[in-house]
């Protein structure tokens, strides 16, 4: 048989130990003087794409409006985000959030922080979609698959349309081998999802989190009642 995929398991201290980052200016920090730490799994460098786990200690940073197209998993810690309006939205430990490019908000992070993230440093097209104008905390907590039918739910879109995060719920199934149609981070919530890459099977279970490239050709295999959190970047370049 021959391989056509190459799948890999994020681990929350990458491959190794993470490698120290560049400093902040603390200058134009609020408070604080983090380390930041991390690893890359993937990048695009001209396209401004990258996923990996990053981790850094306490601080606050400006309101601004935010760099990047943004999605996150909390693996430890907790921190706030500050809207204008001062609206707060705290995001805990086990839980994801997404920031649109160009949203004007504040980061305050009171502890140590480690997160996987995806984020999408690209062109920001003039769009009508209500998940560029919030924090979206996407609900993580549904129930499993009780009805035997196969869901899907997008709770983030960006302005290009090139990448999106929902959370989809399967029953047992399996699915033959297609091209994949955009880089996509899948983090299991419950049961398990099996990805074939051509030669070998890899089996990701709850709290476990796999990456896959676009263009590989991957088989899925799943059990009834898994829950996954789905985040793409569908390179168009």
């Amino acid at each position: 048989m021959t391989k056509t995929a190459t799948i890999l398991r994020f681990h929350p201290d990458g491959p190794a130990d993470l490698e120290e980052w560049e400093t902040m200016n603390y200058a134009d920090l609020v408070s604080g003087e983090p380390v930041q730490r991390g690893h890359l799994y993937h990048e695009i460098a001209d396209q401004g794409y990258m996923a990996g786990v990053w981790d850094c200690t306490a601080f606050t940073d400006q309101m601004m409006p935010y760099p990047v197209d943004e999605y996150m998993f909390l693996l430890e810690g907790n921190l706030t985000m500050v809207l204008p309006n001062k609206t707060e939205i705290e995001v805990k430990e086990g839980e994801a959030f997404v920031i649109p490019k160009g949203l004007v908000c504040q980061w305050r992070q009171p502890v140590y922080v480690r997160k996987f993230f995806m984020i999408l440093d690209g062109p920001v097209p003039d769009a009508e979609n209500l998940s560029l104008q919030r924090i979206t905390v996407p609900d993580l907590t549904g129930p499993s698959n009780e009805t035997g039918l196969s869901t899907a739910r997008r709770d983030f879109l960006n302005a290009a349309g090139t990448m999106h995060v929902g959370v989809q719920t399967f029953s047992a199934m399996s699915q033959p081998a297609l091209k994949v149609t955009e880089h996509r981070l899948i983090q299991v919530l419950s049961g398990k999802l099996s990805l074939f890459d051509g030669e070998e099977t890899h089996d990701f279970v709850t709290g476990e989190t796999a990456y896959i490239h676009q263009s590989d050709i991957v088989g899925w295999t799943t059990v009834a009642g898994t829950r996954l959190v789905s985040v793409g970047y569908a390179d168009r370049g």
